[in-house]
């Protein structure tokens, strides 16, 4: 066997057990990162200028990342998106009145990827 051969036959493995952790590394993240929330419920205007929507579990849910939220407040819709914290600038901004829409429960923020509008009113 040529001297090019062993040390390829030595290198390839000796190469791949390195990058093993790494590669188990990176599909842990892209498999965790996945919390996608869906919620139902009655989009309304906040006391400032955000929007939240109530979820059925009575989690208070509010909402940021989309530019078309306005067109559905008072109507009912499936938000969906992910659990992300609000940027510091607004999460400023919104933190004073999020107590009061949450009216003492649970509240989280959701950055909103899609919005679908199930009925023109909360009735």
């Amino acid at each position: 066997m040529s001297t090019w051969k062993k040390l390829l036959v030595c290198l390839v493995p000796a190469v791949l057990f390195a990058l093993f952790p790494v590669l188990l590394s990176a599909q842990a993240n892209t498999m965790g990162n996945n919390n996608e929330t869906s919620v139902t419920g009655c989009l309304m205007k906040g006391i400032g200028n955000g929007y939240y929507i109530k979820g059925e579990n009575g989690t208070t849910y509010e909402l940021w990342g989309s530019k078309n939220l306005g067109e559905h407040v008072n109507h009912k819709v499936t938000v969906s998106g992910m659990e992300q914290k609000m940027p510091a600038s607004m999460e400023k901004k919104h933190e004073m009145h999020e107590k009061a829409e949450a009216a003492g429960g649970t509240s989280m923020d959701l950055k909103v990827s899609n919005v679908k509008m199930i009925s023109e009113s909360c009735q």
